[in-house]
């Protein structure tokens, strides 16, 4: 696997940075080309380092602890809803043990694909909703964590795979506004 970096490398400039490629051309991307630099790249890092937090330090541990945040409790796996956002709505499917995608039982993936769906609907359902961009991030938690991005309608500089990136930088939408969503979600989800 090694001829990865050596082929990517083969591309750099000179400093070690490959070009910016196109997606600084989509009307989605949320930087101005001329002002976005690619790092060079690493070395491999073989093996791995463990990148899992303790289940005492997991943000998805604690949300899953807390009844405000709990939108759905499944037989292997809860729907909850991030404790803010800056988007319409954010919910994550996540396990109920402190374990990553690969650990999780034949029944649990049936789950996961259950939930997952539903979630979709019911966020998609909000009047407020253009669409919802679905994604699985496990590299710092070790806790599964399929996450559900609700995409303001009719905001269409946010569609894309740079949503997240947008969800960084914009204000958080206030908490009252977001727990009656919740409430319309769980209501859905029930």
């Amino acid at each position: 696997m090694r001829e990865f970096l050596d082929r990517a490398r083969t591309a750099a400039t000179d400093d070690g940075r490959l070009p910016v490629g196109a997606m600084p051309g989509w009307d989605v991307f949320p930087f101005e080309a001329d002002s976005v630099r690619v790092r060079p790249l690493e070395e491999y890092a073989d093996p791995e380092p463990d990148r899992r937090k303790d289940a005492a330090d997991c943000k998805v541990c604690q949300a899953r602890g807390r009844p405000d945040l709990v939108l759905l409790e499944g037989e292997h796996l809860t729907v909850i809803r991030t404790a803010g956002t800056s988007l319409v709505f954010t919910a994550n499917v996540v396990s109920h043990d402190h374990a990553p995608l690969d650990d999780l039982s034949d029944p649990g993936l049936s789950e996961l694909g259950l939930l997952v769906g539903r979630t979709y609907r019911a966020l998609k359902a909000l009047p407020e909703v253009g669409n919802v961009h679905i994604n699985k991030w496990e590299n710092g938690s070790g806790h599964l964590a399929v996450v559900l991005l609700a995409r303001p309608r009719g905001v269409l500089q946010l569609r894309g795979s740079n949503l997240p990136a947008w969800a960084d930088m914009l204000p958080r939408i206030p908490e009252q506004e977001y727990a009656e969503r919740a409430d319309r979600v769980r209501r859905s989800l029930a």
